[in-house]
């Protein structure tokens, strides 16, 4: 029990020092990229599950030390009962490295098809850096979809991975 107690706490030491001599994202480095997401879920007495499938590519530009700006495209693909609806979106977004190599990431996206609505969503994630200059980035994300403008249509929570690519990152 005593090697496993040490064990642990080395490994536990091993990971703090990484996190905390991580180096962060210098102002004026640029992101391009993109995540692909899922989810999945069935409403309680319903026959069919719902489906969504999303890929966003998008472009970034960090203003300050860990703050991006960025602008993203959203392609979403629902599928519900037998039947599909896909949309395209377009919208800002802000990362802020909270404590490297963990980011938060909220944006809004406007719809671009006729009827499409609005979306707020949010992020948590992990950059997991390759080399300098590329990423892998599971994050976890809650989206908010409306159509009319109250925000009270149906929300999303799901898994995404994205791979990004910075320039200019000391």
């Amino acid at each position: 029990m005593k090697l496993f107690t040490k064990l642990f706490t080395l490994a536990a030491f091993v990971c703090c020092a990484q996190i905390a001599s991580a180096q962060t994202v210098n102002q004026g480095a640029w992101m391009i990229g993109g995540d692909a997401g899922f989810s999945s879920f069935k409403v309680k007495d319903a026959d069919n599950s719902t489906t969504f499938f999303n890929i966003s590519p998008d472009l970034g530009y960090f203003i300050a030390d860990d703050l991006a700006i960025g602008l993203g495209i959203d392609f979403q693909s629902v599928s519900f009962d037998g039947n599909s609806t896909s949309s395209f979106s377009l919208g800002p977004s802000v990362r802020y490295y909270v404590a490297d190599p963990i980011f938060i990431q909220v944006g809004a996206n406007l719809g671009l098809d006729e009827g499409a609505g609005t979306t707020l969503g949010a992020a948590v994630g992990y950059s997991w850096f390759l080399n300098n200059s590329v990423a892998i980035e599971p994050a976890l994300f809650f989206n908010i979809y409306n159509e009319d403008g109250d925000f009270n249509d149906f929300s999303v929570f799901g898994l995404s991975i994205g791979v990004r690519a910075f320039a200019g990152r000391n």
